[in-house]
């Protein structure tokens, strides 16, 4: 996964924030190194949870100045219950004005953003002008276009009108969007590459909107793209493969030691509920398009599948009470550790999917079976980016965003996927 600005500020926050972190812990002879690196972790993480890693330039508001706050004020109680020191406030003071300084110098300062004009309207549909708006690296000044028929707010001019406004509203990239639809399309895209203007970067849009929106166009893909994109590092790489193999495994033993007693808790209250097994079985499609079992605690009442949707829909009824909580955290997932054991499936990866659905769906969307180049996941980037599916619109979506995981998997953006997926399940936005 590209480093971008974003990434960047986050880490170089985060490092400078240990810093001084540990050296104010160090200069009171406060240090105990397992709990204060621990401490300090669960400081990040509710930090990310709150929104807390987020340095959008528009983003400088007195509600991020409260919740900063807020969060020092509770982790320096927490120290101060441990160790009965009023010197913990004063510590917590010095980093409460740091973060408050680093967010309105990265806010002011450091952000300079890129001003982004979209050549053609064939973008519109894929709300790509949302998205770009709310980034760090780019200020969407609009786009142009000779089409009418479904013009925006943000539609600035025609084709002709191009050399002045790249002049005039000092652009920086201009976006390629395929307007098919003009006639005049071809002559105005020759006229963009002649300009000769200093700094101006011209690049297409598919790989704009990758960029942006995180996910890859499942229109724009075909033989030759799939031949010349750059990535898909995991298919090729022995030893990534064996590094996600040997973390699946680990994690997984551990997982299954700790949370036993959860297990069987869980185990007991679903046989006490309801009627039926506590395990429900049922065949996905898996690595290589090869089905398998997976399993997870049985969260609704024993139903005639051919009577009810194909799909888990809001406020279904088969859907047990416990079996609502157990969706909202989580907890129904456990005994797929069984399946990360056995090799059939991840920690992260593209969602498994039911093998009746799974054909249906590769006889309708294009490209569908890519996303079983890799073992399917309990976690996934598209279940951490778009909600619970629920038709065929919604398998399209999400495919996209499998396909952009599958292209620039790394340890990053697997880190990024935890970190989210614990986020939806303290939040309870499991479904």
């Amino acid at each position: 996964m590209k480093l971008n600005k974003d990434i960047r500020i986050r880490i170089l926050y985060i490092l400078v924030l240990y810093i001084i972190y540990s050296l104010l812990l160090d200069k009171y002879n406060y240090v105990a190194k397992y709990l204060t690196n621990f401490i300090f972790i669960l400081f990040i993480f509710v930090k990310f949870i709150f929104g807390q890693l987020d340095f959008y330039a528009e983003r400088f508001r007195y509600k991020d100045v409260f919740i900063t706050l807020g969060i020092d004020m509770i982790f320096s109680v927490m120290l101060y219950a441990f160790w009965k020191q009023l010197n913990i406030f004063y510590i917590y003071l010095i980093i409460f004005i740091f973060q408050i300084i680093f967010r309105k110098i990265v806010c002011s300062i450091y952000m300079k953003k890129q001003n982004v004009l979209i050549f053609g309207s064939n973008h519109i549909k894929n709300n790509v002008q949302e998205d770009i708006i709310n980034t760090l690296d780019y200020n969407y000044v609009g786009y142009i276009s000779n089409n009418k028929s479904r013009a925006t707010k943000y539609l600035i001019g025609n084709y002709s009108q191009m050399e002045e406004i790249i002049s005039k509203k000092e652009i920086d990239v201009l976006v390629i969007v395929k307007d098919i639809k003009s006639p005049s399309f071809k002559k105005y895209l020759k006229r963009i590459f002649d300009l000769k203007i200093n700094g101006l970067k011209i690049i297409n849009y598919e790989e704009f909107n990758e960029d942006i929106q995180k996910k890859i166009d499942i229109n724009q893909i075909n033989e030759e793209w799939l031949l010349q994109s750059n990535g898909f590092d995991i298919l090729s790489n022995e030893m990534q493969k064996n590094i996600k193999r040997g973390m699946d495994i680990i994690l997984a033993l551990t997982l299954m030691v700790f949370l036993s007693p959860l297990a069987l808790i869980t185990a007991i209250i679903i046989k006490i509920e309801s009627k039926g097994p506590v395990i429900f079985k049922q065949t996905r499609i898996g690595e290589n398009m090869k089905p398998f079992r997976v399993y997870k605690f049985r969260s609704m009442r024993m139903h005639d599948p051919k009577k009810h949707s194909r799909y888990t829909l809001d406020n279904d009824a088969r859907v047990t009470k416990f079996g609502k909580f157990m969706r909202k955290t989580r907890i129904d997932e456990l005994p797929q550790l069984w399946n990360i054991l056995k090799g059939t499936m991840s920690f992260i990866g593209p969602r498994p999917e039911w093998d009746i659905l799974a054909k249906d769906y590769a006889r309708k969307i294009n490209h569908y079976n890519l996303r079983h180049l890799i073992k399917p996941g309990i976690t996934g980037w598209a279940q951490v980016m778009f909600p619970y599916g629920e038709n065929l619109e919604d398998a399209k979506k999400k495919l996209e965003y499998d396909l952009y995981y599958l292209k620039h998997q790394d340890f990053i953006l697997d880190v990024l996927i935890v970190m989210k997926t614990a986020k939806a399940v303290l939040l309870g936005k499991g479904k």
